[in-house]
């Protein structure tokens, strides 16, 4: 037998061989890591967290703008002020729900910082277009894939796809019941530079090596806490594609069903993509049936079929207290946008950075706004195993009931 390896002989279980053990045993970051392809990950606190880490990391800051979509949670966009940087707007592609290239490239200026796509729904964006685009004017990608962390493009895994990414745990395709999140990128640099968002000091002295974040380590970067929770997601992912695969095969069914019912559009999927149906989103057409959207949802919603106008009501049965939100529209015609005054004295929008104070007014992003008064969606836990087949067709039957019944609803 060789010495003890407390006293300086081989170890009986190397490090080379922990590497090649089970997920449990590497820890999830390293998890994420294998799962996606990136080469680093970090744990956070939240999807928020990895947003808010993945733009310090890129520089954003005072006077910089991010190019983003207001067809989106508030995480998106809040992330953006956080790091007091200024939001500017580009509209979405109607099928997909996601950022429109084209209108991403007109929308770029000298002080675009970073694009911050969003995986709508868990359909991923355009990121290898976004990513070349991106290329053109040496600007960093950001890919919101808080709802899409087991999707794909192209059969490389989301994750792996765009300068940076940003998952969360909160009830997401990977899953964790205390929340949490992570950001993943493939840039050393970048990595090290997020962890200055705010990790432990002693986290940051232990990973980093460049010496312009080894001299904010003492802080905590910006002192700010955005540690990891969640970690028990580890259990969801050892899983998490198993699960995709079967909600994608529950959609499948209600796709082909209700692409025969008038007025409803399901939702499209990119060639070479894979969905991974955080919510499944379908089109309303008021016209066709003579019933607004609104009402629609609350005849299903009287059948036992939980359906929402998730960008104008949000998920509104997150928590038992919750009450739905009627928010009036997509981000960019809410409050703190017209009127331009997050912390007081105009901050971020009108501070003396800002080179070209934005002006966000109706009528700016009309597909955007034209699909938050027509979109209704059925979320994750109703889509996902244990349903099945049989449960969709009850969501069906509940659909063609309101159909049939239409004139009724109308005279009520």
């Amino acid at each position: 037998m060789s010495e003890l390896a407390l006293l300086g002989g081989p170890k009986t279980i190397d490090d080379a061989h922990n590497l090649r053990s089970s997920w449990a045993q590497k820890g999830l970051e390293k998890a994420l890591c294998e799962y996606t392809g990136a080469r680093y990950a970090r744990c956070v606190s939240s999807g928020t967290a990895a947003l808010v880490s993945s733009l310090f990391a890129a520089g954003c800051g005072p006077g910089d703008e991010v190019l983003t979509v207001a067809y989106t949670w508030v995480a998106t966009v809040g992330a953006v002020l956080r790091v007091n940087a200024v939001p500017v707007f580009a509209d979405i592609d109607p099928r997909t729900f996601t950022m429109d290239v084209e209108d991403a490239k007109r929308k770029i200026t000298p002080q675009t910082k970073a694009i911050l796509p969003v995986d709508f729904y868990g359909h991923p964006a355009a990121i290898p277009e976004l990513m070349a685009l991106a290329e053109q004017h040496g600007i960093v990608v950001i890919e919101d894939a808080c709802q899409a962390s087991t999707a794909e493009v192209r059969g490389v895994k989301v994750g792996n796809l765009a300068h940076m990414t940003a998952f969360s745990w909160s009830g997401k395709p990977i899953y964790s019941s205390a929340g949490g999140g992570a950001y993943l990128t493939n840039n050393r640099r970048l990595f090290e530079r997020g962890l200055l968002a705010g990790q432990h000091p002693t986290v940051i002295a232990g990973l980093a090596t460049d010496p312009e974040v080894l001299q904010h380590a003492s802080m905590g970067g910006t002192g700010d806490n955005m540690r990891a929770v969640g970690l028990d997601a580890m259990a969801q992912l050892l899983d998490a594609d198993v699960r995709t695969d079967a909600r994608i095969r529950n959609c499948d069914y209600l796709t082909e069903k209700l692409s025969e019912i008038p007025g409803i559009t399901p939702p499209f999927v990119r060639p070479g993509v894979k969905h991974a149906y955080h919510y499944y989103n379908c089109l309303w057409d008021p016209k066709v049936h003579g019933v607004s959207r609104d009402r629609f949802c609350q005849a299903l919603n009287a059948e036992g079929v939980y359906a929402v106008a998730y960008v104008k009501d949000a998920n509104y049965r997150f928590a038992p207290e919750s009450k739905p939100v009627q928010a009036g529209g997509p981000i960019h015609l809410r409050t703190i946008f017209q009127e331009r005054n997050l912390y007081g004295r105009g901050c971020p929008f009108l501070c003396p950075h800002v080179k070209n104070p934005p002006v966000y007014r109706r009528g700016d992003l009309p597909v955007s706004e034209e699909m938050t008064e027509r979109e209704f969606a059925f979320s994750q836990p109703h889509l996902s195993p244990p349903c099945d087949l049989r449960d969709m067709q009850l969501v069906v039957d509940a659909i063609e009931k309101v159909v049939d019944h239409i004139d009724e609803l109308k005279e009520a």
